[in-house]
């Protein structure tokens, strides 16, 4: 066994882990691209685990990580506690991957719930720090029938928005239980949601 593989299995003990990540993800895949290695992670509600490489079920998202990060994780949980610093440190690796996952879900992708959600085809979204500073930036883009999410801040947008860790998660975990029931109601109850919070965090 790895030794990152033996700090993720670490991890996946605690129930410090198990708790804050709940309702992120049902399986998660994590490459470490330092070394090569592939790994899936599954959360089951109440406890999760590790398994080597990545299963043919598709994951929620897939997150890359340096061996580092993996360290660095360890060390945020070794108190059972995340404060605000060490929130955002894990949240800054999962925008993109949460971004390109929702954005890839098929109802997504459905030329008419664009026009009932009124999803705009080119956006921004910039990660806050603790201290309310914009660090990760990201533009969106709709063009041929497919979703752009691009590292930095490009063009013109239809508009520009700013979350916090906090609310990125919120996001998330209201779009994996609209996704797990697939319910049209629950989805029509997201949609809405959406886009009353689009314009709480619109900069512009």
């Amino acid at each position: 066994m790895s030794s990152n593989q033996a700090q993720l299995e670490q991890l996946t003990q605690k129930k410090s882990v198990v708790d804050w990540f709940n309702g992120l993800f049902t399986q998660l895949h994590l490459e470490i691209t330092d070394t090569g290695e592939k790994f899936t992670i599954l959360h089951h509600g109440d406890r999760a685990e590790v398994v080597s490489g990545f299963h043919d079920k598709k994951p929620n998202f897939i997150v890359p990580l340096m061996s580092e990060n993996v360290g660095n994780l360890v060390r945020a949980f070794s108190d059972d506690k995340i404060d605000a610093q060490e929130e955002y440190r894990i949240v800054k690796f999962m925008l993109m991957p949460c971004l390109r996952a929702a954005l890839a879900m098929p109802i997504l992708n459905n030329s008419a719930v664009h026009k009932i959600v009124k999803i705009d085809t080119h956006w921004q979204e910039v990660l806050l720090d603790p201290s309310g500073n914009e660090d990760v930036q990201v533009t969106i883009i709709y063009v041929n029938k497919q979703w752009l999410v691009i590292p930095g801040l490009h063009g013109t947008p239809n508009r520009r928005l700013a979350l916090t860790p906090v609310q990125l998660m919120d996001f998330q975990r209201r779009v994996l239980a609209a996704d797990a029931s697939g319910k049209i109601s629950d989805w029509a109850a997201l949609a809405k949601w959406y886009s009353d919070w689009r314009e709480e965090i619109t900069l512009q």
